[in-house]
């Protein structure tokens, strides 16, 4: 069995090197911190990297290299970062001989105003959030590139540029891979050139298939080009070739007794690299003894954090792998659980994506997503350490574009995890170097509709989760990350959390009429908009002030059978009994000889609806399964309003798309 080397690379004299740059890295970091908050030193040889694994730090401070080929990446769930890392290995695989370096970063940290002009080529992998949101760690490089767009100040700022954009969405939604197809006109805006047309990963049907096509024509078109030479591999082969980190051990002790709050220091909850450690106040099952499925309500304590929440508003939590997922992960490895050890960052590599001394137990429970799909990269690197020369074959294959359909067929349909790949290919055995700079993705934070109200709650919010636990094809079971650590929880456990903003928004008139649909955990939002009228409510009444000119609210909320999985009944049936809900409609899709679901009483009540929304302006509300239910509800919507004007349902459609235009038709789905 591998131990944990003293250092994972082939030179104490380069690992000196290493360690001297990350401390330099390091401190260069904490001065450029410091226009923010100042955040007391860690004794961490690698800067804090943001809370969804995001390498901020040294590699935007350095000097560019004039040879690179930059692979920038916004991501929400890990799909983009993936595909960052599967299309640096594959062009270090097909270009490794032109002499040019290929560097995946995330846009969060990257510093577009001072950099992006100075590259030669850029690819971007864009994933969009939402209706049409980019996501956080592209927030800040999406606004600069948009707005300096428009500005027209430089229109040939960016004319040294080549680039290439992957946009990765659902569509599902009404704005697939906008932020994709925008970020492609900015660029060709600002005077850089495009190398192809934007690629469109549809994550409804086969977003790999489609990287994969994209990533054929992008080859095709560097091909062309010649710069980076026609398609000829070069460069060492093997586990040597392999991106790595330096891996320094640490003395047994010497990580962080409590590591997520090393993580949280002076946190305040209000972004995805400033967590706060929240504790848990109540776990309890909101499905009956009946049910076989499990629906979770966890209340988390936010006092002495910066957090200010509205009902609509989303929370994230920092999930963590399952003890024996993280055993087992440590045993493929070969290495100790409780050993200790500081990934360093070789010269011109990526950062260590969490900082150090660390256990591997911590590494592999916190910052690791060791039950996603491993990317064609992670593959690639397992194949190079394998002993086994079939499985190396095997790994080999599945990593390569001729093996694209087995890749899809073993891989992806199956949704073979990273753990069960390894398991399979058990002498694959990397070092922890090479595991955490090539294989590993990182655990990307989990976010929810919050489902409560700071009214009701000032100090507190509360999340409601389906605990997935699933069996796949042949038997295997999947176990949601995130959901499944929300269940293990008990009161007075902490975890890192932050809240996002949304526009999902009760309307600021509170006369006006609201028409909320939410199936399952669909209802989150809405429990925090009632809980907030009740609030209101309660408050004038104790006040003895007027009554609250509240417009009607209605709910359309669905599950399986009243006796199982009505969550949330008795405070529903409470708000409807105070007046702080007008009318409920519940739907149960087996509790009877016919399916029902939400979009059947909607069609009922069409008169109703459309007199809240049309003749008295109201607002309209979806949250829940973007595919099924919203994709039905909206048909029934369109259905309803094309009757109503006398016309057909691509009227009725329209008219919906005036409704989110005036910013009274909102959803939260996913």
């Amino acid at each position: 069995m591998a131990t944990l080397t003293a250092v994972d690379v082939s030179s104490n004299g380069l690992a000196a090197v290493a360690a001297l740059l990350t401390v330099l890295a390091g401190l260069i970091f904490l001065l450029y911190r410091q226009k923010g908050p100042v955040r007391p030193a860690a004794s961490v040889a690698a800067p804090p990297p943001a809370a969804n694994g995001v390498k901020t730090g040294s590699h935007v401070e350095e000097e560019l290299p004039a040879d690179r080929v930059l692979i920038l990446y916004g991501t929400q769930t890990g799909t983009a970062e993936r595909f960052a890392k599967s299309l640096r290995f594959q062009l270090e695989a097909r270009y490794g001989g032109s002499g040019k370096k290929f560097v995946a970063l995330d846009t969060e940290g990257y510093p577009a105003a001072k950099h992006l002009h100075h590259e030669s080529c850029v690819l971007l992998l864009m994933a969009t959030y939402g209706d049409g949101e980019p996501t956080d760690s592209a927030a800040e490089f999406y606004d600069w590139a948009v707005e300096t767009a428009e500005s027209g100040d430089d229109p040939e700022l960016l004319k040294s540029v080549t680039y290439g954009v992957f946009g990765l969405g659902n569509r599902q939604y009404e704005h697939f891979c906008a932020v994709g197809q925008r970020l492609h006109g900015v660029m060709a805006d600002l005077g850089a050139s495009p190398l192809l047309d934007p690629g469109l990963g549809d994550d409804d049907d086969d977003i790999d298939d489609d990287f994969d096509e994209w990533t054929l024509a992008l080859f095709a078109a560097l091909d062309a080009r010649g710069d980076l030479g026609a398609g000829a591999v070069g460069g060492a082969g093997g586990a040597a070739a392999i991106p790595s980190f330096a891996v320094e051990t640490a003395p047994a002790g010497a990580a962080p007794a409590d590591a997520d709050a090393q993580r949280c220091r002076q946190g305040r909850g209000t972004a995805a690299h400033d967590p706060f450690l929240a504790s848990v106040l109540e776990v309890r099952e909101l499905h009956t003894a009946l049910s076989t499925r499990s629906c979770v309500h966890v209340e988390l304590d936010l006092a002495g954090s910066g957090i200010a929440y509205a009902p609509g508003d989303h929370v994230a939590i920092f999930p963590r792998n399952d003890d024996a997922v993280v055993a087992e992960a440590a045993r493929l490895l070969g290495a100790e659980p409780d050993s200790c050890f500081t990934l360093g960052a070789a010269p011109g590599g990526p950062v260590p994506p969490f900082p150090g001394p660390i256990t591997l137990r911590e590494a592999l429970a916190a910052h690791v997503d060791l039950l996603g799909l491993p990317s064609k990269a992670a593959l690639s690197t397992l194949a190079a350490f394998a002993k086994d020369k079939a499985q190396a074959a095997r790994l080999a294959r599945l990593a390569a574009p001729e093996g694209r359909d087995e890749y899809h067929a073993e891989v992806v349909a199956p949704r073979r995890s990273l753990l069960e790949v390894m398991r399979e290919h058990a002498s694959a055995q990397p070092s922890l170097g090479a595991f955490f700079a090539s294989v590993a993705d990182t655990l990307q934070p989990r976010y929810y509709s919050i489902s409560s109200s700071p009214r009701a709650h000032p100090a507190a919010l509360s999340i409601t989760c389906v605990v997935v636990d699933e069996e796949l094809p042949g038997g295997r079971r999947h176990r949601g990350v995130a959901s499944s650590y929300l269940a293990r929880l008990r009161p007075g456990d902490r975890l890192p959390v932050f809240v996002r903003r949304s526009a999902f928004r009760l309307p600021a008139d509170p006369a006006t009429p609201i028409v909320m649909i939410g199936p399952g955990t669909g209802l989150a939002p809405f429990r925090g908009f009632l809980q907030d009228r009740q609030a209101v409510l309660e408050a004038r009444s104790g006040s003895g002030g007027a009554s609250t000119a509240f417009g009607p609210a209605t709910l359309f909320f669905g599950c399986r059978q009243p006796d199982q999985d009505f969550i949330y009944r008795e405070e529903l049936e409470g708000w409807a009994a105070s007046g702080a809900l007008s009318v409920l409609h519940t739907a149960f899709s087996r509790a009877g000889p016919r399916k029902e679901y939400v979009q059947h009483h909607i069609e009922a009540a069409a008169e109703a609806v459309w007199d809240a929304l049309q003749a008295r302006s109201g607002c309209l509300y979806i949250c829940g399964d973007a595919k099924g239910m919203c994709h039905d509800v909206q048909l029934a919507l369109a259905a309803l309003a094309g009757r109503a004007l006398g016309a057909g349902e691509e009227a009725g459609a329209d008219w919906l798309k005036r409704l989110a235009a005036e910013g009274r038709f909102m959803r939260d789905v996913w």
